[in-house]
């Protein structure tokens, strides 16, 4: 192993970005030729994590400097004159990694900044757009209805990972659902509203109450989950 990549105890800093590391993980899953990690960046990984073209077709390259994946031969009949896989290293270091605390969630949302800034256009125009917030999600759930139903009918790509596959696809079920019920509760939202500069503090207080004790009820229990824990 190289001197950059030496496991230091309880010290992280060493570790590829995680852009890289996306791809050396799906480099340790299977054998992958540039168009194969791009294809797999966005069926597996689009949901959750984005990575521009440009950086993914120099992240194999820079991850071979360092060691941790390898050029492979092509599969027989391909095109593809590189293929690339991880090297023992390479699985080293991803097991660091998943070893690593997680760093918070990073929201990016559009429809939540037009939320937000809302007062500087027209209420129509807000609710139009919260509609075509739900369009883009009708459209992941086909997605996503598909690569589930490829592997119910027994033909999908990576049949050993299918307890991976069923636990992300729960997960983000959970998480879209979450998103569809919050497009849809800010529809009725803003069907209230007389304009988008008109307050009703009576109504918007009332609701506000009613989200801020739902908050509290949420963290009480999921204090008390800790305090189990940390009991065990």
């Amino acid at each position: 192993m190289s001197a950059d990549v030496n496991p230091r105890e309880d010290d992280f800093s060493d570790l590829p970005s995680t852009n890289a590391l996306a791809v050396l993980a799906l480099l340790a899953t299977a054998p992958m030729t540039a168009y194969g990690l791009a294809e797999q960046l966005e069926r597996a990984l689009g949901y959750y994590w984005t990575i521009s073209r440009r950086l993914l077709l120099g992240e194999p390259q820079r991850l071979a400097a360092r060691g941790l994946v390898e050029e492979v031969p092509p599969e027989p009949g391909s095109r593809a004159k590189r293929r690339w896989s991880a090297t023992p290293e390479g699985r080293a270091v991803l097991r660091r990694w998943l070893e690593r605390d997680v760093a918070p969630t990073e929201l990016a949302s559009e429809i939540g900044l037009r939320v937000i800034f809302a007062d500087h256009g027209d209420r129509e125009v807000l609710r139009r757009q919260l509609l075509v917030r739900r369009g883009q999600l009708v459209d992941q759930l086909r997605t996503g209805l598909e690569l589930m139903d490829g592997y119910l009918r027994g033909d999908g790509p990576f049949p050993g990972r299918l307890h991976i596959v069923s636990a992300t696809a729960a997960m983000l079920w959970e998480q879209l659902k979450g998103e569809i019920r919050a497009v849809d509760a800010m529809v009725d939202v803003v069907d209230s509203w007389r304009t988008t500069t008109t307050p009703a503090p009576r109504r918007d207080l009332r609701q506000l109450r009613a989200v801020r004790d739902e908050t509290a009820a949420e963290l009480a229990r999921l204090e008390g989950l800790e305090h189990i824990a940390r009991e065990d």
